[in-house]
């Protein structure tokens, strides 16, 4: 007979779910409370105001157009990635494994690096594109490809695993029906994935809105042209501009957080969906 498993003490259990709290309330709860706080020292008006700046209308802009290439690009790319990467057995499938994880294992700054020694003025490919009036560095089209380079691997990072430990068999099934692999990866793999595959999504658009690093070497910080939000939150920091910086990085919370709540809520309508079809 095997001995019964030992259950842990119920003080331990409370003790840990303090300590959780306490971690989430003081590096997350905290800035985030203090971050408004600032932001609404001086009431709402000054607050709004900043939103009818110029160079915030820029800084807006472009990091709404780097997210919106990024997220799209890197979703597509990662989901196809993970399925060449588990389910296939092609030559070059280890290196664009190797590939996926490069941005997680070099600093965003060596990113920008890379980007403006390959696409930089003074480069040939760089000073043809400026020659046809496409300057890529120092321009929006460095940031955007900044902004997708760094975000590369962080949707097939979750699929990846996921897909190993789901296995090919339905997929094989499918293909014996009739099926393409395509078909049999569209059609039976790809609808339980789509949760995973939101969850991915909005970690590639945190880490698009929130991209400073790289950005930083490529885009030159040109006030009005080339700065996203965080250039700008970092630009109006140092200036004192506290109101302005603490403003747009309550934006920036704002969005991060009703990312969150919406897949949640996507979350939460799929289990619905899910119960009403179980018996």
């Amino acid at each position: 007979m095997h001995a019964p498993r030992r259950r842990k003490p119920e003080g331990s259990a409370r003790a840990v779910i303090a300590v959780a709290a306490l971690v989430v309330a003081v590096l997350i709860a905290g800035p985030l409370a203090a971050i408004f706080a600032f932001a609404l020292e001086r009431g709402f008006a000054p607050a709004l105001e900043v939103l009818q700046r110029s160079d915030v209308h820029a800084a807006l802009g472009l990091s709404a157009l780097a997210a919106g290439v990024t997220v799209p690009f890197v979703t597509v790319f990662g989901t196809a990635a993970a399925w060449v990467i588990t389910r296939t057995e092609l030559p070059g499938r280890k290196l664009l494994l190797g590939l996926v994880n490069v941005p997680f294992a070099i600093p965003p700054v060596v990113s920008g690096l890379l980007i403006v020694l390959t696409l930089g003025p003074r480069t040939p490919a760089g000073a043809w594109f400026a020659a046809q009036g496409l300057p890529v560095c120092f321009a929006a089209p460095a940031v955007v490809l900044a902004t997708s380079l760094v975000s590369l691997g962080v949707v097939a990072k979750d699929l990846v695993p996921l897909l190993e430990t789901l296995g090919p068999a339905e997929e094989i099934a499918a293909r014996a029906l009739g099926a393409s692999p395509l078909q049999a990866f569209w059609r039976v793999t790809m609808p339980g994935l789509r949760l995973p595959l939101l969850h991915a999504a909005v970690g590639a658009l945190a880490r698009a809105l929130g991209e400073f690093g790289s950005v930083t070497v490529v885009s030159g910080r040109i006030r009005g042209e080339t700065m996203t939000v965080p250039l700008l939150i970092e630009a109006l920091y140092g200036e004192y501009d506290k109101t302005a910086a603490f403003a747009l990085a309550a934006m920036l919370a704002l969005v991060a957080l009703g990312a969150v709540a919406l897949k949640k809520s996507v979350e939460l309508a799929f289990e619905r969906g899910a119960g009403s079809l179980s018996p």
